[in-house]
């Protein structure tokens, strides 16, 4: 299936795209192995990695303090783990657009609108997709939970990540395509 993949200052013309190309597991694993061990493990990650994230991004080795970001990353791939094991999950995928405008319009709202990003960093690809690792989920179940890990209502992260996976709609969806299969990059897009 031909799907629309964005690149952020990593395409260097590979006819493949890496499923987690940047390695975010990593950021999120803390937090899967801590909730493996419990939920009070959880938080004492949590609280100590809200110190260390701040402190790295006073330092300039991080943009953003992304613990948030990382804990509901770890919660989700947990809830995949123990709950979905059969479902494709978020940190060792790509990520992909149904259509061309729809991936220029996500690349506009997350690469140019802030201007963190020049045209000249981000690539627009079309990839054929093995059918059979192409999954659909709301990421507004997603975005939910992490305006809830900012109150700390852990257990509403967990909540969100569960409909998610079990592929749920919203009143409000907000579909994103996954796949962890393999890929071939047809063609860069000009824009």
């Amino acid at each position: 299936m031909k799907l629309y993949h964005y690149s952020v200052d990593s395409y260097q013309g590979a006819k493949q795209l890496t499923n987690d190309y940047k390695n975010n597991y990593r950021f999120a694993e803390p937090y899967i192995l801590a909730l493996r061990e419990s939920r009070e493990a959880f938080d004492a990650v949590f609280l100590a990695t809200m110190y260390m994230s701040r402190e790295i991004k006073a330092l300039g080795l991080r943009k953003y303090e992304n613990y948030q970001k990382d804990a509901v990353e770890g919660i989700f791939e947990y809830v995949r783990e123990t709950e979905f094991p059969e479902n494709t999950s978020r940190l060792r995928c790509v990520y992909y657009c149904e259509t061309e405008q729809e991936a220029l319009a996500y690349a506009k709202e997350d690469c140019f609108s802030d201007g963190l990003f020049t045209k000249d960093q981000v690539a627009l690809l079309e990839v054929e997709v093995e059918d059979s690792s192409i999954r659909r989920y709301d990421q507004f179940y997603y975005n939910l939970a992490l305006e809830a890990i900012k109150k700390h209502n852990i257990d509403s992260v967990f909540a969100y990540a569960r409909k998610y996976y079990s592929c749920q709609r919203s009143d409000h969806p907000l579909i994103e395509v996954v796949a962890d299969g393999s890929n071939t990059v047809l063609r860069t897009i000009a824009y």
